[in-house]
């Protein structure tokens, strides 16, 4: 037995390192597969897996998938699969531990898409972007989307959720009452005559959207600022499918799941392009991911049952985590065979996207810009609460986050003012 002063002791590292080896073996296994069609070669994907949170560990592994499906061109949709991710790690602290760097996903998020589409546009190139953008931590998946590509899933207890948002003019009536507030016009398109044809765009420009990457030459309230949300599996694993408005278009959500049951990602994402393509010919470029997140001794393709009460029947509420559970055994079992929702925020503006009671919201650095992530000297840095939209949440214009003088030009555009 060795003296009190000389007793061995095991190394910090070492037990982190423990502790991550155990939890990767919780962790689940992800296969992933992809097929395109392209008619105008505007759509783009990014797929990265054993993406590494703490550098060179070689356990705190994520992966990381994007659709970016380009209009008026694809320099937007190749810068956006160029810096995205790079703009969204930026805005993430340092030395965060794993359920810390999850929280703070989906603020980063904001911040990565909007500072790429302030970067892009100051190119002065007009071209634009959808985007949906999805990272997998463990059981967590969080997706980020501006545009009308999709992102679906589908439970291994059969249940469907939608993942993102729906930008189209013609089906968001918020996002064309928030156009016109802000100085846009929303109308068809007028064939002279009083004719109007064709959907809701937006007017100058002529774009059937409301949020997007790029299009400088059709104004700021074409916003960038993505919808997110944020839900954990149940460890049953389940199926992703992220795929363009090439698919959407021509298939339902349900269909498209249904027509690929039981084969491998690969395999599944080539029958969901070839069905949505079949009726009428390749009419868009045509883009489809397929993700499955699965028990490390379940390696095939999840099983999932079909609805017994029907067809375009999809799930919309899902289990809430309870925070206010007095015992660890009832969170625990609590609704543990669904997917429980962990965050889900939509709004345009910045004051609301980075409202001080975020759970993380220490961890803004207090001299950096809360977007573009640039140094801001003392005295110098513009609350995002300041000039507020009359939000009852607003905070004080003198409480951080703080964004540097060009940023808050382009919140102020974004916003109408």
């Amino acid at each position: 037995m060795l003296p009190k002063d000389q007793h061995q002791s095991t190394p910090l590292s070492v037990l982190l390192k423990r502790e991550l080896a155990s939890e990767k073996i919780e962790k689940p296994e992800i296969f992933h597969g992809q097929a395109s069609q392209s008619r105008k070669g505007e759509d783009f994907t990014l797929l990265k897996t054993e993406c590494e949170r703490v550098l060179g560990d070689g356990v705190t592994t994520y992966s990381v998938f994007g659709l970016f499906d380009g209009h008026n061109g694809s320099a937007a949709a190749i810068y956006s699969k160029e810096n995205l991710f790079n703009n969204i790690l930026r805005a993430i602290p340092s030395n965060l531990n794993r359920d810390e760097w999850v929280s703070a996903l989906p603020r980063a998020l904001v911040s990565g898409f909007v500072k790429t589409d302030k970067d892009f546009q100051e190119r002065g190139q007009i071209s634009g972007t959808t985007a949906t953008f999805v990272i997998i931590e463990g059981w967590v998946v969080t997706v980020a989307s501006v545009g009308d590509s999709r992102c679906v899933l589908e439970s291994a207890e059969g249940e469907i959720y939608y993942l993102s948002a729906e930008h189209r003019l013609e089906c968001n009536i918020e996002e064309r009452e928030r156009i016109i507030a802000s100085g846009g016009q929303v109308g068809r398109l007028n064939t002279g005559g009083g004719t109007e044809i064709g959907p809701l765009r937006c007017w100058p420009g002529g774009l059937c959207l409301s949020r997007s990457i790029g299009d400088t030459d059709i104004g700021e309230f074409i916003v960038p600022v993505p919808y997110v949300k944020q839900v954990k599996l149940s460890s049953a694993g389940g199926r992703l499918i992220i795929a363009s408005d090439g698919v959407w278009d021509a298939l339902t959500t349900e269909t498209a799941f249904e027509c690929c049951r039981g084969m491998p990602p690969e395999t599944a994402a080539s029958q969901i392009v070839k069905e949505a393509i079949e009726p009428k010919g390749l009419r868009d470029d045509t883009t489809c991911i397929v993700i499955d997140i699965l028990p490390v001794e379940k390696p095939s393709p999840p099983m999932a049952q079909p609805k017994k009460n029907g067809k375009g029947v999809f799930k919309v509420m899902f289990g809430k985590k309870n925070r206010e559970s007095s015992s660890e055994a009832e969170r625990d079992s609590f609704q543990m065979d669904v997917v429980e929702e962990l965050f889900e925020e939509g709004s345009a503006l910045l004051a609301e996207r980075f409202d001080m009671r975020y759970p993380v919201c220490n961890m803004f650095k207090l001299f950096v810009c809360a977007v573009c992530q640039a140094e801001i000297k003392p005295g110098e840095g513009i609350s995002v609460n300041a000039s507020g939209s009359g939000d009852s949440r607003k905070r004080r214009p003198w409480d951080g986050p703080f964004l540097c003088l060009s940023c808050q030009e382009k919140r102020e555009a974004m916003e109408g003012r």
